[in-house]
């Protein structure tokens, strides 16, 4: 992971770990490929699994009302040296029974990556801008009162903002958590 992709993680790890209370929320990590073709990104994929990291918090009291919303924090890193990024955003999670849940999530991403509007000539990923909109859908089982699998999908974008090419990179994978408290 470079230098600078753990300087951004770790800042937004202690902002985020700074607006909760101390042992609140869940901590998880999974494996993804971004070699899937969902129909959402338009071209790219890049060689290896993405490793990721993060944290969430318990629901937000100031918005129960509404929904139960979770921060979110994470960092991916690439095991063949491609684009690692770093995310944070607000989830919305719906209960479908006492084990299922499902969860959709809207964040920004800083990506280590070549922020070029045009392809690469050495054929790696360009994203076409190094600050990203970060969209995700996530499913999962509750294993224990503690556990949780998740299958989980991310998509990383710009949304045409940045210019006229918006690439965009999919990811899929699953997701071990680990919730902290009672």
């Amino acid at each position: 992971m470079s230098r600078r992709l753990k300087i951004m993680v770790s800042l937004a790890a202690v902002g985020l770990a700074a607006t909760v209370p101390a042992r609140a929320g869940e901590v998880f990590g999974g494996l993804y490929t971004n070699r899937v073709d969902l129909g959402v990104a338009v071209c790219c994929a890049q060689s290896g699994l993405d490793i990721e990291a993060g944290y969430r918090t318990d629901p937000l009291p100031a918005l129960r009302r509404i929904g139960e919303f979770r921060l979110y924090a994470f960092g991916t890193a690439n095991t063949a040296g491609g684009v690692n990024f770093a995310s944070a955003g607000l989830a919305w999670r719906v209960h479908l029974n006492s084990r299922l849940y499902a969860q959709a999530g809207i964040g920004g991403t800083v990506q280590s990556g070549s922020a070029s509007q045009k392809p690469r000539p050495d054929g790696r990923l360009y994203l076409g801008s190094r600050l990203l909109f970060e969209p995700e859908a996530t499913l999962g089982v509750s294993l224990s009162p503690r556990w949780a699998a998740e299958l989980s999908y991310l998509h990383l974008s710009h949304g045409y903002l940045a210019g006229p090419n918006n690439p965009g990179l999919d990811d899929l994978g699953l997701r071990v958590v680990y919730r902290f408290g009672g």
